[in-house]
């Protein structure tokens, strides 16, 4: 009769250790699509956002350059200095582009996953 007991208790938790497991499972793949889902939708924008800009850029510097030739009584002279402007702004840009871009980058990319983290902390207490 104990044994029979122990026995009858062994399997409810056995029972509720694999509900538990796949429960578990569960979490951890609806955390993993929403983050890959936040990312993705993240890196679309980003694209676009960024594909946008750069049309813009090309038709602003072309407006700028025939400016710039136009007062200069030379288009290809307008199109070298913009051009000109364009490699010293790239060449300051590469020179710092450890603190200008990758540092604000990642620093912003772990804030996100640790304020996430943060989130779920506050909300299951």
């Amino acid at each position: 009769m104990l044994l029979q007991d122990a026995k009858t208790k062994a399997e409810e938790t056995f029972g509720h250790l694999i509900d538990y497991a796949e429960a578990r499972w569960n979490v951890i793949a609806l955390q993993i699509s929403e983050k890959t889902a936040n990312v993705a939708s993240s890196i679309i924008t980003g694209l676009a956002l960024a594909v946008i800009g750069l049309i813009s850029l090309v038709f602003l510097s072309i407006a700028i350059a025939m400016w710039v030739g136009d007062m200069l009584d030379s288009i290809p002279a307008g199109y070298l200095i913009v051009a000109a402007i364009y490699a010293i702004v790239g060449g300051v840009l590469f020179s710092n582009r450890k603190k200008w871009i990758f540092l604000p980058l990642m620093n912003s990319i772990l804030e996100s996953l640790y304020r996430e983290k943060d989130d779920n902390d506050k909300n299951s207490r």
